[in-house]
């Protein structure tokens, strides 16, 4: 089954690993990271900050969920979407 999104749209940036966000499973809140690297990565491909991974990940934030439902249906408890995933 699909997550869907946390509609208070809140984040949280461990600096330099991870921007945490939740999804939901039903009524079950599921935690998801998006790797630092990974959002630095897009921003280098896309020639813009890389230093702004909260803009990059509000700008790619539907992909990321996305690919985070997919790692989810396919077993992972608490999805991880790497570099190059979106």
């Amino acid at each position: 089954m699909p997550l869907t999104p946390d509609s208070s749209k809140a984040i949280e940036i461990d600096r330099f690993v991870a921007v945490r966000f939740a999804m939901f499973d039903g009524e079950k809140r599921v935690v998801c990271r998006v790797r630092w690297k990974g959002l630095q990565d897009r921003a280098a491909l896309d020639q813009t900050d890389q230093r702004d991974v909260r803009g990059t990940f509000e700008k790619y934030r539907a992909e990321i969920e996305k690919v985070a439902s997919d790692h989810y249906d396919r077993g992972a408890l608490n999805p991880l979407v790497e570099s190059g995933e979106f």
